[in-house]
Formats: structure tokens, C-alpha cells, sequence
């Protein structure tokens, strides 16, 4: 094969599925450089960018020495917080929530989820399954959160309440993670919420990507 025909077929892009999803839309798995990518909303959701987010959240926490044996994922997705989980504290056991069913299963097919072993997955609302996890005295400690369907979070998920019980659910030491946009009107939005969580948490760090902004608010 000639090489100019290899570098084309390896910058093509492909549509490997689509569903019509009555939770999210439109949802599409397409190849990207060979990998597949998850879009929702017209954005990527999963894969690419959005595991090298989380790559770089996860590590932030290894450095700081923080004990994780027990981690919830609030939007699994297809699983990007959870391999880096699963890469960085092996032991730990991971419970991922995701509010639709065919983002499970795109995952399994094709994203390897099924490769997190110690991954128990809960198809759920993420605000529902919070408020059954307080009234069962759950304890995590790590709780991370990406919750967008394309360029919005919808408003539950940005409440002092809901914060409030982020931080019940957490173990002492514990801390919790918000995945937010950071561009233009999601500049303001992702202070707002920086705002809201310090009024919660005791302490709030917080850590730039490309297009992101990472909100750690620790117990």
C-alpha cells in the first residue's frame, strides 16, 4: 500500500454507528486518527481530548497522595475517568452512573468498557441516584462529575443542594471533581460554580485544560 493512501485512511473519519437515543439525541460513534469517539449534541463526549482530561485530573490526585478505594462517576460515558481510575488505584472499586442505556452499550462495543473490571454501572439519573446513595449512607472517596449533554449541564446538577450531598457522600479525606467548559459564556458559568461549591466544600483547587476547567472541591 502506498503511503500516501495510508496517511488518508488514517486522517479519514467514519461513522461506526448512530442511534436515536430518547435521552440524549442524536448520538454518534465515529473514528478519529483510528480511535473511536463518542459525540452527543455535536460535541465529542468521550475519547480523544475528553480521556486526557481526565488523565490529567486523576494524576493531579496521585501526586497530592490521595487514597482512592472507592470512586463514583456521575456521566460515565464511555468510560474515560474510569480506566484512569482503574489505571492509577487498581484496587479500587468504581461505581459508574449514565443516564442512558445505548451510551452503555456504544461503550461496551466500542470503547472496551467492559475492560474496567472492578466497574459496577448503574443506569440511572445521576441526581436520583445521588439521593438514594445519601439515604443508604454511601461513602466515596472520589466523586467525579461530567455531566454534559453537547455544551450544557443541565441546572440539577449546579445546586447547593446537590453539592451538599456530593459532600455527605464523601469519606473524610475524600474530594470531589467537576469536569466544566471553559469558553466564552462558560467562562462565567464555570465561576458560578467554583462560587456555589466553595460555599460547600473546604477547599476548592482548580486546574486548567485546553477548553476546560477542573473543579476540585475537597471535605
Amino acid at each position: 500500500m502506498k503511503l500516501k493512501k495510508v496517511w488518508k485512511n488514517y486522517f479519514r473519519s467514519e461513522v461506526l454507528k448512530e442511534i436515536n437515543s430518547p435521552v440524549n439525541g442524536l448520538i454518534r460513534v465515529v473514528t478519529v486518527f483510528n480511535k473511536p469517539r463518542l459525540m452527543i449534541g455535536g460535541m465529542i463526549q468521550s475519547g480523544g481530548m475528553v480521556r486526557k482530561i481526565w488523565e490529567k485530573a486523576i494524576l493531579k490526585i496521585v501526586k497530592e497522595e490521595v487514597e482512592v478505594s472507592k470512586a463514583l462517576v456521575i456521566g460515565l460515558g464511555c468510560g474515560d475517568c474510569a480506566f484512569e481510575v482503574q489505571d492509577n488505584f487498581p484496587k479500587a472499586e468504581i461505581y459508574g452512573v449514565e443516564v442512558d442505556k445505548h451510551v452503555v452499550d456504544s461503550a461496551k462495543c466500542f470503547f472496551d468498557l467492559t475492560k474496567v473490571k472492578k466497574l459496577k454501572i448503574a443506569v440511572d439519573d445521576g441526581v436520583r441516584f445521588v439521593d438514594k446513595a445519601v439515604k443508604l449512607k454511601k461513602k466515596f472517596d472520589l466523586i467525579a462529575v461530567d455531566v454534559y449533554l453537547g455544551h450544557k449541564m443541565q441546572i440539577k446538577f449546579k445546586t447547593k443542594s446537590f453539592y451538599k450531598k456530593l459532600e455527605r457522600l464523601l469519606t473524610d479525606k475524600g474530594l470531589v471533581i467537576f469536569n466544566h467548559l471553559f469558553f466564552k459564556e462558560h467562562k462565567k458559568q464555570a465561576q458560578e460554580m467554583v462560587d456555589g461549591l466553595d460555599k460547600v466544600f473546604k477547599v476548592i483547587k482548580l486546574q486548567r485544560t485546553a477548553s476546560n476547567l477542573l473543579i476540585f472541591g475537597y471535605k
